[in-house]
């Protein structure tokens, strides 16, 4: 990877196997928008447009300071091309390949993570995106960015402040008495950069113990923002896409669904992601469909 500074942009160049498109909109991170024919957004309070030209990731309004931050954020150090190449090779994997290519984990920081995975239970992408947005322009810090108005996700001690009942008003439903708990812990002193060394069941075992937090979106924050690489979260789709890909259709036990998660190795959790986009893709009547 070569990196180069130009005309308030950093510029990555050399990074194979990614798509920047599908790994801003596949479900992963939900404050990046389409604009200018890239994608607009906030991360840890640095406002960005990247856009794509071929193996060249450009950053446009990053600082030279914070060109090791978007290197991080974006998981460019990672050789995703045998991650992807070991898909291919597996004949239960190799149909995601076509819809997953290019998909990079992002490395999110941990309490944005943490909020907005609590926001995505029993929910969808475009829900959780403007209850996500509503939050932050009710107490982040507004950003001027090329002719928009952007915010950066607010601190624990913002969302702490707020009653109940005024994040009921941004639509969380019954998610509101979670988000200002978590937000209390944090603001409080918990760390969670602290889950980034422990093992995966030390720190989802840490993540468990945050009121509304179950194991999936435990897992969520873990491989999103905590490099867990081999955390895998299973919902609605990815239950239905295993029970296609692994076992015939039929129903497996959970000890089986685990068991086959664990087989993948210690990429486990990226593997995740191709494995849901491809259920996204399929869509509900087709992953029906396989499952006969």
């Amino acid at each position: 990877m070569d990196i180069k500074i130009e005309n308030g942009a950093v510029i990555f160049r050399g990074i194979d196997c990614f798509d920047l498109e599908k790994s801003c909109s596949c479900g992963q991170a939900f404050r990046w928008r389409p604009f200018m024919g890239g994608q607009l957004g906030v991360v840890r309070g640095e406002p960005a447009l990247l856009t794509q030209e071929g193996d060249s990731i450009i950053v446009t309004g990053a600082s030279p300071a914070s060109a090791a931050m978007w290197a991080h954020y974006l998981d460019l150090g990672r050789g995703y091309a045998g991650i992807e190449a070991r898909v291919i090779k597996d004949p239960r994997l190799a149909v995601c390949f076509p819809a997953a290519h290019g998909i990079r984990v992002f490395n999110q920081e941990p309490f944005e993570a943490l909020i907005s995975f609590i926001i995505s239970q029993n929910n969808n992408i475009k829900r959780i995106s403007g209850i996500v947005a509503r939050l932050c322009e009710k107490c982040g810090e507004p950003l001027e960015f090329m002719g928009q108005t952007l915010f950066a996700f607010p601190t624990p001690e913002r969302i702490a402040a707020l009653t109940e009942e005024e994040l009921y008003a941004l639509g969380t439903g019954y998610r509101a008495p979670f988000i200002k708990a978590a937000a209390e812990r944090v603001a409080g002193g918990y760390r969670l950069e602290a889950l980034r060394d422990m093992s995966l069941a030390e720190a989802r075992a840490e993540l468990l113990s945050f009121s509304g937090v179950g194991p999936k979106v435990a897992d969520c924050v873990l491989l999103f923002s905590l490099q867990h690489s081999d955390a895998f979260p299973i919902d609605v789709w990815i239950d239905r896409a295993m029970k296609a890909l692994f076992f015939d259709g039929n129903k497996a036990a959970k000890a089986e669904l685990y068991e086959a998660v664990d087989a993948l190795g210690e990429y486990s959790g990226i593997i995740q992601q191709y494995i849901f986009q491809y259920a996204r893709e399929l869509g509900r009547e087709g992953l029906e469909k396989r499952n006969g």
